[in-house]
């Protein structure tokens, strides 16, 4: 597990050139309340003063502060709302303008953030470092009009290596009189794991208005091929090919929700195994300080190919929630889960309820090498008995996983990433037949193209 900071879309908006302008202003400008005693006398605020009689300076204070909560929390069109009525009220208050013209910013209304900042430029009272900052902020504004509507991203990953496997075939190592197992079935091999994927992103530059908040709309597509293929025994190799498909909104900063459509068709030695098809539906919220709550769905309709495997036909409903954090910095991070499962089958006795807890944490060793643990337990209580033991199964299985990460920064293998790992598995199981125990041992090479 390695936990990555959701960046923000580069045209959504430039945080630090907006907190430069919003900074300036704080200095430049002075409060609303003030604002409004100052332009709210004298002839040339009449006309303010005559439409906003009704509104006093604290309730001008408060739908200001209102409006800047509501843009900070993500929902840009509320704040949009708040800030036009408050300058219908008081159409001489250039900091509310200013911040109007910020928040349609962000809501990708170039034309009308354009006319709010020359509205203030053209006013004589603006102080001249007010100015220039507006003028920088104008230019921005103008340089983001002139970008495309929509963009078309395409991105490729490559992981290759070779592993040891000390049982492919899950055999138990006691060996079992009820299936005519021998001792010492298990099969070790070396092989080969390796994954690619192509990855398409369209995104769509002007955000989305949901529940007033201005979402980013992407849709995502990807084709992946991941294998672990054996040298001795092929007939135990394990091929996926995968395509998935599906929208996304994202409210950076505050939250990312996701749809996506999947197919697996699944390879097992040289024959089919099944061709699987899962809806998954989750959101991510980002809790601030770079901490993350994850909720999650997913419905698979599983239709193996195999005749000896038609009564695991069925589907797969599955339901969780995981927290992640990063600390020191993005040096290090935490991760932990819990996930129900419901698996229904044509036989019951393939069919299971089941719950996951998992658990994963990284430290930085260097500035580009950290180490990683993954443990992961999963509970299975099967609906019906085994056929040829007699007995319903009940199993733990424990999943644990040790690893070690280094970015390559220069040479041949510049942009690349080495990974090795260890795993080891256990699954105690009340029928002897299904317990087993497994260790992976592996290295590869992996990395990004853009």
């Amino acid at each position: 597990m390695h936990p990555k900071i959701d960046k923000m879309n580069n045209n959504f908006n430039n945080k630090s050139l907006l907190f430069s302008f919003a900074l300036t202003l704080a200095l430049a400008i002075s409060s609303p309340i003030a604002n409004a005693q100052q332009q709210g006398t004298g002839h040339a605020a009449s006309h303010s003063a005559t439409a906003s009689s009704t509104m006093t300076k604290a309730q001008i204070q408060q739908l200001f502060a209102t409006a800047m909560k509501e843009r900070a929390s993500g929902q840009v069109f509320s704040a949009i709302q708040t800030f036009e009525y408050l300058l219908s009220q008081r159409p001489s208050l250039n900091r509310a303008r200013l911040e109007l013209a910020v928040s349609y910013n962000h809501a990708s209304r170039y034309k009308a953030a354009i006319q709010q900042l020359n509205t203030v430029l053209n006013d004589p009272r603006t102080p001249d470092k007010v100015r220039l900052v507006v003028l920088a902020y104008l230019g921005q504004i103008k340089s983001n009009r002139l970008e495309p509507a929509a963009k078309n991203q395409f991105s490729y990953y490559a992981k290759m290596g070779v592993l040891y496997n000390t049982n492919i075939n899950f055999a138990p190592l006691q060996g079992s009189q009820t299936y005519n197992i021998p001792a010492g079935q298990n099969i070790s091999s070396p092989g080969l794991e390796t994954f690619f994927s192509f990855s398409h992103r369209y995104s769509r530059k002007k955000p989305v208005d949901v529940a007033d908040s201005a979402a980013r709309f992407q849709w995502q597509n990807q084709l992946s091929w991941t294998g672990n293929n054996y040298t001795r025994n092929n007939n135990y190799s394990l091929n996926i090919v995968s395509l998935s498909t599906g929208p996304a909104l994202i409210v950076a900063g505050h939250w990312r929700g996701s749809i996506n459509l999947q197919l697996d068709q699944t390879y097992f030695g040289t024959s089919t195994l099944g061709t699987f098809t899962s809806l998954n539906p989750q959101v991510t919220f980002d809790l601030g300080k770079h901490q993350s709550l994850l909720l999650e769905a997913s419905y698979t309709d599983n239709n193996f190919t195999r005749t000896t495997d038609n009564g695991r036909d069925g589907d797969t409903v599955l339901a969780g929630i995981a927290y992640t954090t990063l600390l020191n910095g993005v040096n290090n991070g935490l991760e932990t889960g819990f996930r129900l499962i419901r698996q229904a089958a044509n036989d019951n006795q393939f069919g299971f309820n089941s719950y996951q807890l998992y658990f994963g944490g990284f430290i930085a060793t260097a500035p580009s090498a950290n180490i990683y643990l993954n443990v992961h337990l999963q509970h299975y209580n099967f609906d019906a008995a085994d056929t040829l033991s007699g007995i319903t199964r009940d199993e733990l299985e424990g999943r644990y996983t040790m690893g070690y990460n280094y970015d390559f920064s220069a040479g041949n293998l510049k942009g690349w990433t080495m990974n090795t790992h260890v795993s080891f598995t256990k699954n105690n199981s009340n029928v002897g037949a299904f317990s087993y125990n497994r260790t992976i041992v592996g290295i590869n090479l992996a990395r990004y193209f853009q």
